[in-house]
């Protein structure tokens, strides 16, 4: 693979006022991006969030560690008009960025998951609710039988509208990371992105959909996948998270977990074997810390185990490394 990377969230606004992490200083920062780069051997970094001077901030800090930088701005619940606003204003800063660093890769992400992160296009005031819209059975059903849902055709053209408006300000690649069940017109971008998990459902056919993406004859990013650290995770994929509810205070498992960290090194290795083998282009392993996930010794209150994360969050932006901490660090330095 070209491109060795992990996601890094510098807070994201998934309910109003309320973010997934403290506001991460400089110095927490150039901290983790020296991990990224000299620990954990990635040569690239997908950077997301809401604050556009805390992911340039990010940015400019991972440039100066030699990392190529994939930025993901995430405006939550946004409308077209304030997304197309909200992303024009980043790509004029990111274009500086790439001046300054002419020898690193920078890639500038249009969105992730618009269907569900946006309004207008599922139904929902909040994302939670266009969630709980996109897995009704029959909404998932036409989806897989491959049938064109109603907003389609504004989609694409929001999409296309994104892209045009952000080529304006920056001269580098642009990409989208789509959802799997997004039907995307690539044509105006520079890579194929897809978040893309293994579970249960989807690991006999995983491997041909690879294929597909790779026939198209672009190069082909999986932008996310990841996998939580309990018995049984490795088949969940993307829904692991769920057995943690976090409406109550404090979180509360739905069902008995078994911390396995295990589950989640031998997941992750497993795919990005199977990236390499089948000529993707880039992987970005979701996610490099959850601070809210906090680890305990005690099961109840061990919320990291309903994490992606690759470090253990110990509260106070502090951190200790997974099994798959090294399990990845080893694979992006053998490969």
């Amino acid at each position: 693979m070209i491109y060795k990377g992990i996601t890094y969230d510098v807070g994201t606004e998934y309910k109003a006022n309320i973010l997934t992490r403290d506001q991460p200083s400089e110095a927490l920062i150039k901290t983790d991006m020296e991990a990224i780069k000299n620990k954990l051997n990635c040569n690239s970094v997908r950077i997301y969030g809401k604050d556009p001077k805390t992911l340039l901030a990010a940015a400019g800090i991972a440039l100066e560690y030699g990392l190529n930088v994939w930025l993901s701005p995430r405006l939550i619940n946004g409308n077209r008009e304030d997304t197309l606003s909200y992303l024009k204003s980043i790509a004029i800063e990111f274009e500086r960025l790439k001046v300054t660093y002419p020898s690193r890769e920078l890639v500038f992400m249009i969105g992730g998951e618009l269907t569900i992160d946006m309004k207008g296009f599922i139904e929902g005031e909040t994302i939670h609710a266009r969630i709980v819209h996109l897995f009704k059975p029959l909404f998932f059903l036409k989806n897989m039988l491959g049938f064109q849902p109603k907003y389609q055709r504004a989609f694409n053209q929001f999409l296309k509208d994104a892209a045009a408006e952000v080529k304006k300000e920056f001269s580098g690649k642009v990409t989208y990371a789509s959802g799997v069940w997004e039907k995307v017109d690539w044509s105006d971008f520079d890579f194929i992105s897809v978040n893309y998990y293994k579970a249960s459902f989807n690991k006999k056919f995983y491997t041909q959909k690879l294929k597909k993406l790779v026939s198209q004859g672009k190069p082909v990013a999986i932008t996310e996948f990841g996998c939580c650290s309990f018995d049984g995770a490795d088949d969940k994929g993307p829904m692991g998270y769920t057995v943690l509810d976090l409406s109550k205070r404090p979180p509360v498992f739905k069902e008995k977990c078994i911390r396995n960290e295990k589950v989640q090194a031998d997941y992750l290795v497993d795919l990005l074997q199977t990236y390499d083998r089948e000529k993707i282009a880039g992987a970005f392993i979701f996610d490099f810390y959850s601070q809210k996930h906090t680890h305990s010794i005690d099961p109840e209150k061990d919320y990291d185990m309903a994490s992606f994360s690759i470090t253990k969050s110990l509260g106070n932006n502090h951190w200790e490394p997974k099994e798959s901490f090294y399990s990845i660090a080893d694979y992006y330095k053998e490969n």
